[in-house]
């Protein structure tokens, strides 16, 4: 693709993203500051966690746009694996309908299994979500996992998969979300 072309640039944006849990679980954690525009004020615990207001800003401007974007974000059964060994109910439950709504926004979509080893240094427990990303037909994987987002250009590279921390995935949107308000 070449950056200096805003049409190549601005077809190959991802819309069907692979959210990973720790994704999904700053949206349970934080929806209010990510939907309902509140502000962030975090707990002791919540303020030694590196990038965590980068994220949350990013994830409001990106679930922003996608009110008039209509992107897909994917929840596997292997995310849904990780979050339930949390033991919360209701994170769990919450997580289940994030699923429900993609399956119906892709009914009829029928996805091949991928056949490819693990990559880089991505973890075992992490190759599993980006395997099912690619066996789903996403075409960016969503994490706050810095050491998986390390792997990034390398997952790109043998894949096509961009994997974006969320401030990453809003760089590549901000051009272009005027479109979308």
């Amino acid at each position: 693709m070449d950056p200096n072309d805003p049409a190549a640039v601005f077809t190959g944006l991802p819309t069907r993203l692979y959210l990973d849990t720790g994704v999904l679980q700053r949206l349970w954690d934080f929806g209010g500051v990510v939907w309902e525009d509140e502000p962030f004020e975090p707990s002791a615990r919540a303020a030694r966690v590196p990038h965590l207001a980068d994220d949350l800003e990013a994830l409001r401007r990106i679930f922003e746009v996608n009110d008039r974007a209509g992107f897909e974000f994917v929840v596997t059964e292997a995310s849904l694996r990780e979050v339930e060994a949390r033991g919360q109910a209701g994170y769990t439950r919450w997580v289940r309908d994030v699923e429900d709504t993609w399956l119906v926004q892709s009914e009829g979509v029928v996805h091949e299994p991928v056949a490819m080893e693990r990559l880089g240094s991505v973890s075992s427990k992490d190759w599993l979500l980006v395997h099912d990303a690619l066996t789903t037909s996403c075409d960016g994987f969503l994490t706050a996992d810095r050491p998986l987002a390390s792997q990034a250009p390398i997952l790109v590279r043998k894949t096509g998969l961009r994997v974006l921390l969320p401030a990453d995935h809003w760089a590549l949107l901000a051009r272009w979300a005027p479109l979308w308000r």
